[in-house]
C-alpha cells in the first residue's frame, strides 16, 4: 500500500470512531428521567453543595464523549481536505477544533462540580 491509501484508511477509521462516540453521547439515556431537557442542562444544573450527583456526572461524561467525538470528526475532515490540497479550507476546519476543546473543558468542569 502507498501512503495515500494508508491516510485514507486512518482518516476513515477516525471519522467512524468519532461518529460512534457522538452517537453514544447523544443516544445514550440521560440517567435522570425526571428532567425533560438536554444533557447539557442536566449537567449545568448540578450544585457544588450536593456532591456525588451521579445523573449530572453521567451527563458531564456525555459532554466529554461528544467533545472527543467532535474532535475526531473535525480532525478527519481536515486531514482529507489537506490531502486534497485545499489548505485554506483545511485550516478553517482545523480551527473548529477549538470548539471541541471548549466543550471538553466545560464537561470536565461540570464533572468536577457534580462529584465534589
Amino acid at each position: 500500500m502507498n501512503r495515500g491509501q494508508d491516510i485514507k484508511k486512518l482518516t476513515g477509521g477516525l471519522f467512524l470512531a468519532g461518529l460512534c462516540l457522538l452517537g453514544l453521547a447523544f443516544f445514550a439515556p440521560d440517567a435522570a428521567h425526571r428532567h425533560n431537557g438536554s444533557f447539557f442542562k442536566i449537567a449545568a444544573a448540578s450544585s457544588w453543595r450536593r456532591p456525588f450527583n451521579l445523573s449530572a456526572a453521567w451527563c458531564s461524561l456525555k459532554i466529554i464523549l461528544s467533545s472527543i467525538g467532535l474532535f475526531m470528526v473535525i480532525e478527519s475532515l481536515g486531514s482529507i481536505l489537506a490531502r486534497l490540497k485545499l489548505l485554506d479550507l483545511a485550516k478553517a476546519v482545523f480551527s473548529l477544533q477549538l470548539l471541541s476543546v471548549l466543550f471538553f473543558l466545560m464537561g470536565g468542569y461540570y464533572l468536577m462540580k457534580a462529584l465534589l
